[in-house]
């Protein structure tokens, strides 16, 4: 079944107006962006990999504003012990999964999350998008991650995630078009090195790189970029875990 939602144009306040005309920035379609940066077990071909740290930025694009935040880790089940060298990239120990909530915990507090900002309604479904760095996050691992889960929220029958987890950002896309890099390799660390933007935290924490993805979108809106010219139009391809972050 396929249904058609209205969309909703936010309201962008006076003081708004004034802040992005002093930036150079315009006002966006989009009121809010979720940057979102899934890390997972990882090393000596684990497989299924599982998300091990799940967290989500609520930016508010018109106001320039960090609106809320959610982070959890998560406990893996299936291969339940961190390898030396997931420890090692990302950070997480043992210890910290060991005390976390599982994937259907965490991703039912995740549903909360968005229900308490109005992001589950269908009527709000066009004014906001998923950010990513890369396509990984939300092509590949989370569908793989409620599979595994078997939970039925946020699939369709195929397989395929459903709204509002299949519109996403992969923000390298309007990096490299916005500031006409063509043959650029925009990593992550490589747009903070463009920008001049010192690296926050530590590479591959998944909140750390949340916060440092929102550095980006920050400064490409004091150019003049708008979110919701680089909204895709259908699906993008599978990624692998090495074209994220």
């Amino acid at each position: 079944m396929h249904m058609t939602v209205a969309t909703r144009v936010p309201r962008v306040s006076p003081a708004s107006l004034r802040t992005m005309a002093t930036k150079g920035t315009r006002p966006s379609s989009l009121k809010y962006l979720l940057v979102l940066d899934f890390e997972a077990t990882c090393g000596n071909n684990v497989r299924p990999m599982e998300i091990i740290e799940f967290p989500t930025l609520l930016y508010n694009v018109n106001e320039d504003k960090l609106e809320a935040t959610f982070h959890e880790y998560v406990r893996p089940t299936v291969k339940p012990f961190l390898t030396p060298f997931c420890t090692e990239l990302t950070g997480i120990t043992q210890e910290t999964v060991d005390k976390a909530s599982t994937f259907p915990e965490v991703w039912i507090r995740f549903q909360e999350f968005l229900k308490n900002h109005r992001l589950l309604d269908p009527a709000n479904f066009d004014t906001f998008a998923f950010l990513t760095c890369g396509d990984w996050d939300l092509k590949t691992m989370l569908p793989n991650q409620l599979e595994l889960a078997e939970d039925t929220h946020g699939l369709d029958a195929s397989g395929q995630l459903v709204a509002p987890y299949s519109k996403w950002i992969n923000l390298k896309r309007p990096f490299i078009k916005h500031l006409e890099l063509p043959r650029y390799n925009a990593s992550m660390k490589q747009m903070l090195g463009k920008l001049k933007i010192p690296l926050e935290g530590r590479h591959h924490s998944g909140i750390d790189d949340c916060r440092n993805i929102l550095s980006i979108v920050r400064k490409l809106r004091e150019t003049g970029w708008d979110p919701s010219t680089a909204l895709p139009k259908v699906p993008t391809s599978s990624g692998s875990p090495s074209q994220g972050s």
